[in-house]
Formats: structure tokens, sequence, C-alpha cells
């Protein structure tokens, strides 16, 4: 199985959104640019590498509200510096 430059796992590849939406999202908090990936559940994510946020994707709709993010798989935003 083969990894995205991100480390995120086979899942983060193939992407649930069109690259043109997915594009033009950011992340509610940091404004900052979203990448493909997938939760601590394994279900499909907008990660926000800054603050360390997974923001799900349900059926196809990414849920961008802060209070329904959970917590980045892998190393925290403190550990990029």
């Amino acid at each position: 199985m083969s990894h995205d430059e991100h480390g995120a796992g086979p899942r983060a590849q193939q992407s649930v959104l069109s690259p043109a939406l997915r594009s033009s999202l950011r992340c509610p908090l940091s404004g900052q640019e979203l990448i493909d990936g997938v939760d601590d559940a394994g279900q499909p994510a907008l990660i926000s590498p800054s603050v360390g946020l997974a923001y799900p994707v349900r059926d196809g709709v990414p849920i961008l509200l802060v209070h329904e993010a959970l917590r980045a798989p892998g190393p925290g935003p403190e550990a990029q510096d």
C-alpha cells in the first residue's frame, strides 16, 4: 500500500470532494488550505495541519465546524517548530 506525502495512509489519496471544491475550502480557525486525510477513526476528513484538527467529511459533505472537528492523527502543530 502506498502512503501520501503527509503519511495519512492510502484512503487519504482518494478525495471524496471535487478538486475545485476542495481547493477553495479553508480552515475556519487558521484560514489555511485543508488537505485530504483521515481522522483517528479512519474516516475521510479534511486536515488542518496548522491547528491539528481533522474536519469530518460525511456523505461527501465537509463539516467545517470547529466543534465537530477531531484531533488530527500524527504530531500536533506544536511539533512543527
